[in-house]
């Protein structure tokens, strides 16, 4: 694995997937190409040696970069199984805390050829103790914006507190759906799972349906 950056054209060399936990893929050029889909770093490769790189693959994987060459620093316990089949998975940092947010619904559903959120489940993880992870619903006055562009935390802007703001994710609606991605949008209530609209119009796209931007400042 590498980590390459688009505009500097710099190149960092991961460790290779055969020491990430669980992978055990027979072909690797196939299904594999997507064992890693989303990452996130805790400081700039370019202003420091001393950054942590965490990947989402099912577990909570702790990449460690202090020395010449980068290691598997800590397995933290795994996402139980039953959150993670047929669904996607999301990591947001927060405060110095991590959650991992699983959502459900985002797969085809085959007796209804449709697909759109049945639940979000938030859980806690606690990185000094592997074996602790708490499922939450209390995120105090804090917000998640959640999609295929972003997985963030944010207390501002008059967003509702203890609530999801979520943009399609199903990369396999083009493929389905003639007029493609973009029908799963709406607004999570993480304390009673009520399900409200924040945009009444249609927004469907084949290639790109809609998704959130942010300034860096906006999270928490």
């Amino acid at each position: 694995m590498n980590l390459f950056h688009l505009n500097s054209r710099t190149l960092i060399e991961l460790p290779h997937m055969n020491t990430l936990n669980g992978f055990d893929c027979d072909n690797e050029r196939g299904y594999c190409e997507y064992y890693v889909q989303k990452a996130v770093l805790s400081s700039d490769p370019h202003t420091t040696n001393d950054y942590i790189l965490m990947i989402n693959q099912g577990n909570v994987v702790i990449l460690n970069f202090r020395g010449l060459e980068p290691t598997i620093g800590r397995i933290v316990e795994g996402v139980p199984s039953e959150f993670i089949c047929g669904m996607q998975l999301y990591i947001v940092h927060s405060r110095g805390e991590l959650f991992v947010i699983t959502r459900d619904g985002i797969c085809n559903h085959p007796e209804t050829k449709t697909y759109g959120v049945d639940e979000f489940v938030a859980s806690k993880v606690d990185v000094d103790n592997e074996n602790d992870e708490e499922v939450v619903d209390d995120l105090e006055n804090r917000s998640l914006f959640l999609g295929f562009s972003a997985s963030l935390a944010v207390e501002q802007y008059r967003c509702k507190a203890n609530h999801i703001y979520f943009t399609d994710d199903c990369s396999t609606a083009d493929h389905f759906s003639e007029k493609g991605g973009g029908k799963d949008m709406d607004i999570y209530n993480l304390l009673d799972d009520t399900i409200e609209p924040h945009y009444t119009g249609e927004s469907y796209h084949r290639f790109s349906p809609p998704i959130w931007i942010f300034n860096t400042p906006f999270s928490v």
